[in-house]
C-alpha cells in the first residue's frame, strides 16, 4: 500500500485530469492523468487505475492521437475484464471503433461497433447503447450512407430519455433531421428541428440550439418561406446574445468516459 498522502494526490490528479479533458484542455488533462496513473499503479485498486487509463485513452482520442489511443486499449480492457465491468468494456470498444473510423478503417470500425453493441444490449445498458448508435450513425454519415445513418440516429433517440439526457437526445434529432433533409424528406426534417430548438432554448442550452437553428433557417430559405426564415434568424440572434451574456461554455458532447459513480 502507498501512503495516504500519495493516494490523495492520485485522486486529485485523476479528478483534475478528467475535469480538464471535459473542458477542452486535453493535453493538460492527459498530463494530470499520467501522474495519477503512476500513483494508482502502486496501489492495489484496479478500478481507479482502469478508469484513469480509460480517461487517458479518451483524451488521446479527442486530441486526434488515434494510434496512441489504440495502443492503450489492451491495458484498459484487461482492467475491465478483471473487474467484470461490462459497461466499461462496451464503452471502451466504442471508443476504439471511433479511433478506427477516424483513420478511415471503416470495416474494422463497423466490426468493433457491433461488438460494443452486443455487450451493451446483453446487459441492458441503454445510455451506452444510445451513445453507440449515435456514433454508428456518425460513421454512416461520414460514408454518405444517409438512410442507414438516419435509422441509427432514430434508434439512439428512442433509447434516450429527453428529460435526463437532453443534449444527446437533441443531437440525435438534429443529426437525424440533417440526414432526412439530404434525403429529400424536408417536411419531416423541419418538424424535428422545430422540436429540438424549442426544447434546447427552454432548457437554456443556447449554444447547442445554434446548429439545429442554422439548418432550419437554411431549409426555410430553400423552401421560400421568408417569414419562418426571419423568425428563426431572430432566434439565432437571441441565442447569440444569451451566450455572450452568460459566457456559456459547451462541453464536448462526444466526451463520455467511465465514472466511479456510474450506475449501469
Amino acid at each position: 500500500m502507498i501512503p495516504t498522502e500519495a493516494v490523495q494526490n492520485a485522486q486529485f490528479w485523476y479528478e483534475e485530469g478528467v475535469k480538464r479533458i471535459e473542458s477542452g484542455s486535453i493535453s493538460l488533462g492527459i498530463t494530470s492523468l499520467e501522474k495519477a496513473i503512476a500513483l494508482f499503479a502502486e496501489e492495489d485498486n484496479p478500478r481507479v487505475l482502469t478508469y484513469a487509463r480509460h480517461h487517458k485513452l479518451l483524451g488521446l482520442k479527442l486530441d486526434r492521437r488515434y494510434e496512441e489511443a489504440e495502443s492503450q486499449f489492451a491495458d484498459v480492457m484487461q482492467g475491465y475484464t478483471q473487474l467484470e465491468d461490462s459497461y466499461g468494456k462496451g464503452l471502451l470498444l466504442a471508443h476504439l471503433a471511433e479511433c478506427l473510423a477516424a483513420q478511415g478503417r471503416w470495416e474494422r470500425a463497423e466490426a468493433v461497433f457491433h461488438l460494443a453493441s452486443v455487450v451493451a444490449e446483453n446487459d441492458q445498458h441503454k445510455q451506452l447503447l444510445a451513445y453507440i448508435r449515435l456514433q454508428q450513425g456518425q460513421l454512416c454519415r461520414q460514408r454518405d450512407d444517409l438512410a442507414r445513418a438516419e435509422r441509427m440516429f432514430q434508434a439512439a433517440e428512442r433509447l434516450c430519455n429527453a428529460e435526463q439526457t437532453l443534449l444527446t437526445y437533441a443531437q440525435c434529432r438534429w443529426l437525424r433531421a440533417e440526414a432526412l433533409s439530404r434525403l429529400g424528406e424536408t417536411t419531416q426534417a423541419v418538424a424535428l428541428l422545430e422540436d429540438v430548438h424549442t426544447q434546447l432554448i427552454r432548457a437554456k442550452q443556447f449554444r447547442d440550439a445554434l446548429e439545429p437553428l442554422t439548418l432550419l433557417k437554411q431549409l426555410y430559405e430553400d423552401m421560400g418561406m421568408e417569414e419562418d426564415k426571419h423568425r428563426i434568424a431572430r432566434l439565432i440572434h437571441l441565442c447569440g446574445q444569451q451566450i455572450l451574456r452568460t459566457d456559456d461554455v459547451r462541453r464536448e458532447k462526444a466526451y463520455l468516459g467511465p465514472s466511479i459513480s456510474r450506475q449501469g
